[in-house]
């Protein structure tokens, strides 16, 4: 036999190598790592079959390690010493690894893209899924392989409009401006909504497949497209059928892509198509880029007034006032072009308005800055020296492009260094000029009792400063260090200060400012900055964790929200979203985040839920009802917390959850539900138990079951509320079926909350997914370390034995 280029042994190493990496690295998430570990086991055997197949390929495999066991010189006796220690230590810590209780969160598998039904019944008609064309795509295609293209065109584009709007008014929530599955409330969902963007996804599928799946949303997933954490609506309930088919035309559209057509003629004329339309928009600017991608929430003529506008806060920018809210000039200075470019490009935090440097150049968009400074009614961007006939009679629109260019910024001088010191002093300062709208804990509770409103007439609430995530064009985080981050951060907080935020009850605090109500020296604005800049430290902030971990005491739990227990419990703060996926559905919420602790013992369970709420909003609570918005119904707060039942789930070998909102028909769900009750008439706050069999069925209030304790407090802009019952689920009532609280076991759970001052009520309220809690289970610290340790002192006595044996063998 020939010998090998790459000796055997070190053949076998290498393959094992990249099998490993192979494993870890070409499939996360989803190969959990016991997974991982029989893998590896099966491609071990596999190599030592493959090279004991053969005598001499065996002896040649064999021959280093021979060398190893029975050789003498210091490199041969050295490396044996170190796989006699080395390899024990490795294998005990393995099985200590194994022996260690894992807290992460279980591997959910799911097929992405699942086959469909051959068939499918919705609209009260059946839909043959094989043969399913779309009659919009198929007029267009007729018209269009008839040499009618000008008719083609008319058509697709009708459609593809009329999609827009609906895309608007129901989907970008969550899919997004860009179509990229980033909108504002796509980071509360687990998994993610698609990114239509990507050309592996929608391309790839054929309409009448997403047909299916956005007709039949979540819900209509079989079962290898579980577990239930799909936040897909089921649209056949709220849109109509063209409705679907117009949606679909405009997302191919706005991407430039086209479905997979199995007819070849077809699949060149819609190929046609798309080039002739793409060709139009391959260096698209100024005037037509902003009416391609901006008008649908800014308007046509920039009055903010798009089709998506009526469901956003806040609201689209009104370019015709020329009121700019986030910019780096003096007071009520135009913006710098810079400040607009600067918010094209990167978007603005908690808001609709993505970052467009995704998608276009930086050529692109300042194209569309003279189109922003020509929606001016105001006079504001033209020359001084503008004629009458320079203007539109009767639009009042200038109608050149010399509009003028802002260069000044406001100065940022005497920046005080961040420390306690500076926080203290901010502290007073802020006291004294900003709690009227910010709350003494900075959480935007208006303490002055009075609406706030925008220059337009929108009703705007004070920023909560403790959230960051939520700071427009301020919260600064691109820079190479944390300390980088925090002092630009702190510079843009001042700028806020300073200059105000135009068309907002926000003012400029300068104390130079002519009129100023509430001038605040220069100095204390940076005072004032670090200490605004410190309040992220009292929020838990958001994380990708989905797993709520809980502390066991051997106490007796708290039966109030201020037990000193509980700052031995973990935190975890998760995402609330709006419910936009069922009728009646809220798209403008307030409250964005829960966090949440656990406690247990031997006997009970208790969650402590906290969320920022800038209104006690409770009927007749004197404040809430002072400032409470007319158009709206002020309804008290709420809370629930979702458990599957007990025969509802399964965390392994294969996750099983029911749907994330009430369950579903073969998988039924309890609530631990909390009111805050009314100040007239007098209700107190209150929790009861609540059953769920699906997101059609009515919600049963469970009678003659009080095990649920509840316990709550609203101060400072932010509810604490305590939720406790026995870790025995089943209570007095064996039928109920509610989950026991198991140690060591991961139990699903999900949030809703209700913000009575924002009209929610019933199925308007916020809500997450499912996420994990787990009881830690008790460990034997004795099983944890010893096994280990004599499975490490058991096989290095093997391995010397070894030593000894072979050594015994030389010739």
């Amino acid at each position: 036999m020939k010998k090998p280029l790459i000796p055997p042994f070190l053949q076998a190493i290498a393959v094992v190598i990249a099998a490993y990496l192979i494993f870890t690295n070409a499939f996360p998430p989803l190969m959990p790592k016991s997974l991982v570990i029989q893998f590896m086991l099966i491609t071990i055997i596999g190599v030592l079959l493959y090279f004991s197949f053969d005598d001499e390929r065996w002896a040649q495999f064999l021959a280093p390690i021979q060398s190893i066991l029975r050789g003498d010189g210091v490199i041969l006796t050295s490396t044996r010493w170190v796989l006699l220690l080395a390899i024990p230590a490795i294998v005990g810590y393995t099985t200590y690894g194994a022996l260690k209780p894992s807290l992460d969160s279980p591997v959910e598998l799911r097929q992405v893209h699942p086959a469909p039904p051959s068939k499918v019944k919705i609209w009260g008609k059946s839909f043959d899924l094989n043969s399913l064309q779309s009659p919009v795509r198929d007029e267009v295609l007729s018209q269009w392989k008839s040499g009618k293209r000008d008719e083609a065109m008319e058509i697709y584009t009708d459609s593809v409009i009329a999609g827009r709007d609906i895309y608007y008014e129901n989907c970008f929530f969550c899919h997004g401006d860009l179509l990229d599955g980033k909108g504002h409330y796509a980071a509360g969902f687990n998994p993610q909504p698609i990114n239509f963007q990507d050309p592996t996804v929608i391309p790839q599928q054929q309409e009448a497949f997403l047909f299916w799946r956005a007709a039949t949303g979540g819900p209509g997933l079989p079962k290898e497209g579980t577990p239930w954490n799909s936040a897909m609506p089921v649209w056949h309930e709220m849109l109509s059928e063209d409705d679907i088919w117009n949606v679909l035309m405009f997302i191919f559209d706005y991407n430039g892509q086209v479905p997979r057509i199995w007819d070849l003629k077809d699949s060149e004329a819609a190929t046609g198509i798309r080039d002739t339309v793409w060709d139009a928009r391959r260096d698209i600017s100024g005037d037509d880029l902003y009416q391609f991608r901006c008008a649908v929430c800014h308007g046509e003529a920039g009055m903010g007034d798009g089709v998506a506008a009526e469901l956003m806060y806040p609201k689209p920018r009104d370019f015709s006032m020329s009121l700019f809210k986030y910019k780096t000039s003096p007071g009520m200075t135009l913006p710098r072009d810079e400040d607009i470019f600067q918010t094209i490009k990167f978007g603005l935090d908690g808001t609709g308005m993505p970052g467009w440097g995704t998608l276009l150049t930086d050529s692109q968009i300042n194209s569309l800055i003279p189109v922003i400074k020509s929606f001016d009614i105001a006079a504001a961007w033209p020359p001084e020296e503008a004629e009458d006939e320079d203007y539109d009679e009767d639009s009042g629109r200038y109608l050149k492009n010399d509009f003028r260019v802002i260069t000044e910024r406001e100065p940022e001088e005497g920046q005080v260094q961040y420390s306690p010191e500076s926080i203290g002093i901010g502290k007073v300062a802020f006291e004294k000029s900003c709690t009227e709208c910010h709350g003494h804990s900075g959480r935007g509770n208006i303490m002055s009792g009075k609406q706030l409103a925008d220059d337009w007439g929108n009703r705007v609430w004070p920023r909560n400063l403790t959230k960051p995530w939520t700071w427009r064009a301020t919260n600064f985080t691109s820079g190479k260090a944390p300390a980088e981050n925090r002092e630009q951060t702190i510079r843009n907080i001042y700028s806020r200060l300073s200059i105000g935020i135009p068309g907002t009850p926000m003012p400029a605090h300068r104390a130079t400012e002519e009129g100023n109500k509430d001038p605040v020296s220069l100095e204390d604005r940076w005072h004032i900055a670090n200490y605004v800049y410190s309040l992220r430290d009292n929020t838990t902030p958001l994380t990708d964790s989905v797993v709520i971990r809980a502390a066991k005491t051997a106490e007796t739990l708290p039966n109030s929200i201020d037990g000193d227990l509980w700052s031995s419990a973990e935190p975890t703060t998760l995402m609330l979203v709006p419910n936009i996926i069922k009728e009646e559905r809220l798209f403008t919420p307030l409250n964005d985040a829960v966090t949440v602790r656990a406690l247990y013992n031997d006997r009970d369970i208790a969650l402590l839920l906290e969320f920022d709420d800038r209104t006690d909003s409770r009927p007749g609570e004197e404040v809430s009802v002072g400032i409470q918005d007319e158009n709206l119904e002020l309804y008290s707060d709420a809370v629930a917390v979702q458990f599957p039942k007990e025969d509802g789930y399964e965390s392994k070998p294969v996750v099983v959850k029911p749907l994330y909102r009430h369950g579903d028909k073969r998988h039924h769900t309890t609530m631990w539900y909390w009111n805050a009750g009314s100040v007239e008439p007098a209700v107190l706050s209150s929790g009861m138990l609540l059953d769920a069999t699906g997101p059609n069925n009515k919600i049963e209030p469970r009678i003659g079951d009080d095990t649920l304790q509840t316990s709550a407090e609203w101060k400072d802009g932010r509810w604490r509320v305590l939720l406790k019952r026995p870790r025995n689920g089943s209570g007095r009532d064996s039928k109920s079926g509610d989950i026991n609280f198991v140690e060591g076991k991961f139990l699903p759970i999900s949030f809703a909350n209700w913000d009575g001052s924002n009209g929610e009520k019933a199925s308007k309220h916020t809500l997450t997914t499912w996420a994990w809690l787990v009881l830690p289970p008790e460990v034997d610290e004795n099983r944890l370390y010893g096994v280990p340790a004599a499975v490490a002192f058991a096989l290095f006595i093997l391995g010397l034995l070894l030593v000894k044996s072979q050594r015994g063998r030389r010739t």
